[in-house]
């Protein structure tokens, strides 16, 4: 991997280089490299939120992060999309928080909706995958300045992807 896409890596930032390269390692995906985008603050404080706990969507993604990883596993649903329903059930945490977005571009886009209303996470990975909305969803999020983030403008992307960006934020110093 190193061969390939290491001339591109050697002129990012540090703390950039060794996200992508752990997120390219853990997916596979040579075009990481050249889509993921990351708000201006998102590597200065994306270490210590993700240590204090993240906020995810799904099952799989609290499996992949382990005992920092804040699943609820809903008994009831308000709305007609579970995804929308956990996002709202972040609603009194939220603020401050990191937040891992790996499956559901409707979750995404709520996260987005409950910032324009004031309650804006620390940092958002968001990282939907599909071609039903995620790349819309993933725009949005990089186009906002209310919220920091990482995010990669492409219909690929997922939980593996998500939770491979957490795990390298938790290695950074």
């Amino acid at each position: 991997m190193r061969s390939i896409v290491g001339e591109l890596l050697e002129l990012m930032e540090e703390r950039e280089a060794y996200v992508i390269s752990r997120a390219i390692r853990s997916t596979g995906d040579l075009d990481l490299v050249g889509t993921i985008r990351f708000s201006k603050n998102a590597l200065t404080l994306g270490p210590e939120l993700v240590k204090r706990g993240v906020l995810v969507d799904t099952r799989m993604a609290k499996s992949g992060i382990g005992e920092l990883a804040i699943y609820r596993d809903l008994k009831s649903h308000s709305s007609k999309y579970k995804s929308i329903d956990v996002v709202d059930s972040w609603k009194d945490e939220m603020e401050g928080k990191a937040v891992l977005i790996g499956t559901s571009p409707l979750a995404l886009m709520r996260v987005l909706d409950l910032a324009e209303q004031g309650i804006v996470p620390g940092l958002v990975i968001g990282v939907p995958v599909g071609f039903v909305n995620a790349l819309k969803a993933k725009y949005r999020l990089y186009r906002q300045h209310k919220v920091e983030y990482i995010t990669n403008i492409s219909v690929k992307g997922g939980v593996g992807l998500g939770v491979s960006i957490v795990r390298a934020l938790m290695e950074i110093e």
